[in-house]
């Protein structure tokens, strides 16, 4: 099962292809985050796909996680930085 295809179809969207992502990270809960080029995806263990963040004008790529699953970190390759995602919230900082 891909990331987002069950998800996206139901609402009646293109799903995310594998070549739309470019990061992948899992968590202790046997959950996925992956990045695609704007935007964090969580895919649960159940396959459900929520949207953490969106963010405009940025190029992502890499991703990895904290010890305690709360925070992302984010490469944007556009922007030359790297971006702190809470994983609950969604919140951005630099």
């Amino acid at each position: 099962r891909r990331p987002g295809h069950d998800a996206a179809a139901a609402r009646g969207r293109r799903p995310t292809a594998a070549s739309d992502m470019y990061g992948v990270v899992s968590d202790h809960a046997d959950a996925w985050y992956v990045t695609t080029e704007n935007a964090v995806l969580h895919v649960s263990a159940a396959g459900r796909v929520r949207r953490v963040a969106t963010l405009e004008g940025v190029n992502l790529r890499g991703i990895a996680i904290n010890p305690d699953d709360s925070a992302l970190f984010v490469a944007d390759m556009g922007g030359h930085q790297i971006l702190q995602v809470e994983a609950a919230t969604g919140a951005v900082t630099t």
